[in-house]
């Protein structure tokens, strides 16, 4: 997976492991969501960023932050950086969305039998 223009590991939140840090890392992303309709000026920044630095840390250990972001905090790259990631994770619920309709029964079409 790459983010912000760094390689990190390939993650899959179909693992359980993985999908229990990813459920901690949505809380984080709601507050970070609330953060930035209120929160203003370098209080603010430092705030959110923070934020952000701990979804990354959860997901990819401690120090993903430093290797992603280096010693910069900026808001504009943070919420790309932490864009590119959800995105990545929305390609692999579309994978998974794919494979079960795949397999799932059409309701209209049992009720035909």
């Amino acid at each position: 997976m790459k983010v912000n223009g760094v390689e990190l590991e390939d993650i899959d939140i179909y693992d359980l492991d993985v999908a229990e840090k990813y459920e901690d890392a949505m809380a984080r992303i709601s507050e970070i969501q609330e953060k930035v309709k209120t929160l203003e000026g370098a209080q603010g920044i430092r705030t959110i960023c923070k934020s952000i630095f701990e979804v990354f840390n959860t997901m990819f250990g401690e120090g993903a932050d430093k290797k992603i972001f280096g010693d910069r905090v900026n808001l504009m790259t943070c919420l790309k950086a932490l864009e590119e990631f959800l995105l990545q994770i929305n390609e692999q619920k579309k994978e998974i969305n794919k494979f079960s309709t795949k397999y799932s029964p059409n309701r209209a079409q049992r009720r035909k039998k």
